[in-house]
């Protein structure tokens, strides 16, 4: 893939609409709907629930706009990466313990090693928790693995897994407690260096992607699963490639909490559990506007589930109460705004359905702007679709060899 003449057709479709992405819908609101075409919001608003889900699916329903249509058309063109398509079964005794989705990941994940294994003789992996990912490659391929993390007792209850497992020939396997971070790290930067090591981050949560790639300059391969952009700095964090920084787009902690909505697989249920929970933090916002502008944003903050599945009177009383603020009304009044008000929180929610059509494709730019890095630094880089969105939602992989 041409990584640049990606990122520079992503960039050209994506900048002119950077006051939509770049900005909070709810923090500006009512001021910040004029980033959205009026044809826009009307075809919005003309959607039934089906329409509004497919929609959120990131399908266009009945007759929308031509700038609407074009624009996703693009966007879908220009993040459509190649996939790994293979796995490495995992037998019923390795599965043991394992969530369906980590028994999904690591038999991708090995998949997309195994034909890379060829002069590779040690690993690093990142955040390695328990070391599942580390004892099926010590095992699979033979290779002596250390697996780095923080927690401790996370690393505990591996050593007393692979004691329980251990096969006869036993394990080249060394759990090692620390925190990976930038800068020089005597004890553990040697085990990134050597083209016959593999370094892996497998969901390197905001910033820690970088940490790893910048540590395994000198690795033969690195493979690199991202997430948590929104925990990234700016332009500490992006951009990192020399391309990458001539045009760089403007992300906002706005726009870097975007990228980690693009999540489109919902079930009826999810979708229907999203909608409630938006309808009554918008409410709330504009309940709080009311009573209390001369508090800024109010964040209501993330409540109980059986606060979202009740009624608002009761969820509003709940954030009021955690705040310490007052409207002097009874739940049955809070329901009666509620009522009043839900036009407006429709055409938000409407809004956040439109605006999360950008998502994807700053994902994508994010992961441009470090294959370019890998480049830079020496690397033939492969940038892939590897775990199924709806058990795995950052499922982009960045996998970096120093040989074909």
């Amino acid at each position: 893939m041409d990584f640049q003449a990606r990122l520079e057709a992503l960039t050209h479709q994506l900048r002119p609409w950077s006051s939509l992405w770049s900005r909070s819908i709810l923090q500006g609101w009512p001021e910040s709907v004029a980033a959205y075409p009026e044809d826009w919001r009307a075809y919005a608003r003309s959607l039934d629930e089906v329409g509004e889900r497919r929609l959120d699916q990131g399908a266009l329903v009945d007759v929308p706009p031509a700038s609407l249509s074009a624009l996703l058309r693009a966007l879908e063109e220009l993040t459509a990466l190649p996939w790994h398509e293979g796995l490495h079964p995992l037998s019923v005794t390795q599965r043991q313990g394992l969530s369906d989705k980590k028994t999904h990941e690591l038999e991708r994940v090995l998949s997309l090693l195994g034909p890379r294994t060829r002069f590779i003789r040690q690993a690093v992996d990142i955040g390695g928790g328990m070391g599942h990912l580390a004892r099926l490659c010590a095992r699979t391929f033979g290779w002596t693995f250390h697996s780095i993390d923080r927690d401790a007792a996370l690393q505990d209850k591996g050593r007393r897994w692979l004691a329980r497992t251990r096969p006869s020939g036993g394990d080249t396997l060394c759990f090692i407690q620390a925190s990976v971070e930038d800068g020089l790290q005597p004890r553990i930067d040697p085990l990134f260096s050597g083209e016959d090591r593999v370094s892996i981050g497998l969901h390197t949560c905001g910033p820690l992607a970088l940490t790893q790639i910048r540590k395994s300059q000198g690795a033969g391969i690195v493979l690199n699963i991202g997430c948590c952009y929104d925990k990234l700095e700016v332009p500490r964090d992006y951009p990192v490639s020399g391309v990458g920084s001539a045009q760089p787009l403007l992300f906002t902690p706005h726009a870097l909490a975007l990228t980690t909505r693009g999540r489109p697989w919902k079930t009826d249920a999810e979708f229907a559990r999203m909608k409630r929970v938006y309808a009554w933090r918008f409410a709330f916002h504009l309940l709080s506007k009311r009573h209390f502008p001369e508090q800024g944003f109010v964040r209501a903050g993330d409540a109980p589930q059986r606060l979202y599945d009740g009624p608002f009177g009761v969820y509003a009383l709940d954030r009021l109460a955690r705040l310490g603020l007052d409207t002097g009304m009874t739940d049955a009044q809070l329901d009666a705004f509620e009522v009043s008000v839900r036009a407006e929180t429709r055409e938000l929610l409407l809004c956040h359905l439109l605006r999360d059509r950008f998502a994807r494709a700053l994902e994508v730019v994010l992961l441009l702007d470090r294959a370019m890095l890998l480049e830079e630094l020496g690397f033939q880089v492969e940038l892939l679709q590897l775990f199924d969105p709806r058990l795995s939602p950052r499922n982009l992989a960045l996998i970096a060899s120093r040989s074909a």
